[in-house]
């Protein structure tokens, strides 16, 4: 017998029931996660940035939280799993997440792919959080894509593979688990699946040679981890969302194409599941279908504080039953744990004396800081430049406008730490950094504009923006209306900084140059300062094709 399987065998039901589960708890409620560790034996937690706000608070409850494993019989410990994959963060804003996938594919380069997983991984192995949920291994192939937009490399599958790969192998270099997502695809989606079940209707074929092949490449790479999907894919199984599907799980991804770790699902709190499947019903169905660890985040549109531990408890026990009443066979509950248990023991989480050393001192370090600009000058494309503005001449008289209305940001700061968590608006951000240079600056705010005022001579500079934010929408109408009113009085002059995605491009035909950063990350509208003074070239190419423009997605 190996270790693992000696250890399997001296197990309780229940304590093999809480190696399934990847539950969560709000901000700093240690008294919650205390009775899921310590009582009910669950075995992984979700740690979003409501949970750690900083690299200290991060290193602070990683020693409560693994602690509370340690008190349990066999002290197994914990996986700890966040969504630090750039557009989503933690440890906000003291980490280095980077640009996020977009940028890091508008780069072209697998190589900044892989520098930059693996700054994020050694800051999340230094402060002991050891499962990295990314990246994202989805083709963004629907432009009205909700959720993914710049969570996503790109469009082409050829170069979303082999960012994927490189992000797997970053994230390795720097010791911690990675996570390619979400399998089979959720690239071609409108729906956010936050809110519902959205349905992806390609040929068995497209799938496999589109949405499939970035999970090809990530597994080849030695992925530890896929993450399943709450979408239907009727090619394959026309009745049951991916977490569900017997025919995806196991005949596709276990079958097909051969991969042998460990399978999550993704978040069981999203509407997709709460809104269609009795949460019970659902967490026996996605065990039976293949799932090994099952999550529950912690969503900031349901939560409930006096209910969410319950909720919890109580679906571990549901679990529990179906076991006794044979619903879910045993055999496919010490499957799972087998899995997760050789996953914690190939990633040394087991330790001898001395204890690991967990510091915040390796977070948010110059280095660090360095590679993120770096990728994120990289990335930043002149897509359009057709009165040849980029770079900016050093005298030029600037007038700096935000597109964004204040009120727009609101919701920057609601999504209880799933999601960017960057309150601070890209605008302030890029805006500073061009103060720096360009004392003269005259600025106007989207309220400005909108009620009547209008710059005076020399370049426009207009910066839009985009977040990707679960359940909810950021708000660009003020956006269009001021590029469409700036236009309207001065065409020729007219710059767009994109510090978004591109797909914006589309509702604005005439805009002459617009240059694009692919990322809302201080980093990257650092980097957009630079190429719009000519301190570095704009090197980057769109990675997703825009429709009704010239902007084709760039592969490799």
């Amino acid at each position: 017998m190996n270790a693992v399987d000696t250890l399997l065998a001296q197990m309780t039901l229940e304590e093999k029931i809480g190696q399934m589960f990847l539950l969560a708890f709000a901000g700093d409620r240690l008294d919650e996660a205390r009775v899921l560790f310590e009582q009910h034996f669950v075995g992984a937690s979700y740690i979003s940035n409501d949970n750690v706000p900083s690299p200290q608070a991060a290193v602070d409850l990683v020693r409560a939280v693994q602690g509370y494993a340690a008190n349990t019989r066999l002290k197994i410990p914990l996986i700890l799993g966040v969504d630090q994959e750039g557009a989503w963060s933690v440890m906000t804003p003291g980490s280095s997440p980077g640009p996020g996938n977009m940028a890091l594919g508008a780069t072209g380069r697998p190589e900044d792919a892989y520098a930059m997983y693996e700054v994020m991984a050694r800051e999340l192995r230094a402060v002991g959080l050891n499962t990295l949920l990314a990246p994202c291994a989805d083709c963004n192939s629907n432009p009205h894509n909700s959720i993914i937009g710049m969570r996503s490399f790109g469009e082409k599958p050829g170069l979303v593979g082999q960012m994927a790969a490189a992000a797997v192998r970053g994230a390795h270099a720097g010791g911690v688990i990675a996570t390619v997502k979400h399998f089979p695809g959720h690239g071609d989606t409108t729906l956010d699946s936050h809110r519902g079940i959205p349905t992806v209707t390609r040929s068995r074929e497209d799938l496999r040679s589109i949405d499939l092949h970035p999970f090809v490449e990530g597994i080849r790479a030695g992925t530890d981890v896929v993450m399943t999907s709450h979408i239907l894919f009727p090619a394959i199984d026309p009745d049951n969302p991916a977490t569900l599907s017997r025919a995806i799980l196991h005949d596709v991804l276990r079958g097909e194409m051969g991969f042998d770790g460990v399978i999550m699902s993704d978040s069981m709190n999203m509407k997709s599941m709460v809104a269609n499947y009795p949460a019970a019903e659902s967490a026996v169905r996605a065990f039976a279908a293949g799932v090994d660890l099952l999550m529950l985040a912690e969503e900031h549109y349901s939560h409930d504080a006096a209910s969410y531990l319950r909720n919890q408890t109580v679906l571990i026990e549901a679990v529990r039953q179906a076991v006794i009443d044979g619903r879910l066979p045993l055999a496919r509950v010490e499957d799972a744990v087998r899995r997760v248990l050789t996953l914690k023991h190939q990633y040394g989480l087991w330790h001898d004396a001395p204890p690991p050393v967990w510091s915040a001192r390796e977070v948010g370090t110059p280095a660090h800081a360095q590679v993120e600009l770096e990728v994120s000058q990289h990335a930043v494309a002149v897509i359009r430049d057709r009165a040849g503005h980029v770079p900016l001449a050093p005298d030029a008289h600037i007038t700096l406008v935000n597109g964004t209305a204040r009120s727009g940001y609101a919701p920057l700061g609601a999504t209880r730490g799933i999601g960017p968590n960057q309150t601070t608006p890209a605008y302030d951000v890029f805006a500073a950094a061009l103060r720096v240079h360009t004392p003269s600056l005259a600025e106007l705010s989207a309220e400005d504009v909108l009620g009547g005022a209008l710059p005076g001579a020399g370049v426009i500079v207009v910066v839009t923006e985009n977040y990707p934010l679960p359940g909810m929408d950021f708000e660009q109408a003020s956006q269009r209306a001021v590029i469409e009113r700036l236009h309207t009085h001065a065409a020729e002059r007219l710059v767009v900084v994109a510090l978004r995605d591109p797909y914006e491009l589309a509702a604005l035909p005439d805009v002459g140059t617009y240059v694009c950063a692919f990322s809302f990350r201080p980093c990257a509208a650092q980097a957009a300062v630079d190429v719009l003074r000519g301190v570095v070239p704009a090197a980057g190419r769109s990675p997703v094709s825009v429709p009704g423009t010239e902007v084709a997605a760039n592969d490799l």
